[in-house]
């Protein structure tokens, strides 16, 4: 949502918000599945559910990650890329799951 626009200049800064109650609540519950994660038949795992504003923040605060994350051609630092950021705090209330594999 946004909040607010403020003209600086040439230049326009904004603020956005998002509501995310419930939603730590919702990827708890989840993790309560003796799954961990796992659909039925093992062939997809469900790690969280994040808000776009947390990966926006993320990147905020490491420059570039968002690229790396999901524009990057390099499959392995991609995949270090989503690790660094399921590792951090900032993942941490999102998660479904207790322990990632690697």
């Amino acid at each position: 949502m946004l909040m607010s626009a403020k003209f600086k200049s040439d230049k326009i800064v904004v603020h956005h918000t998002q509501n995310i109650s419930g939603i730590p609540e919702y990827c708890h519950e989840l993790a309560k599945d003796q799954s961990n994660g796992f659909t039925k038949d093992r062939s997809m795992r469900r790690l969280g559910s994040f808000p776009v504003m947390t990966l926006m923040e993320y990147d905020r605060l490491h420059p570039g990650w968002y690229l790396r994350a999901t524009k990057n051609e390099d499959f392995q630092d991609k995949q270090r890329a989503w690790h660094e950021f399921l590792k951090s705090e900032y993942a941490k209330p999102f998660m479904m799951v207790e322990k990632l594999k690697h």
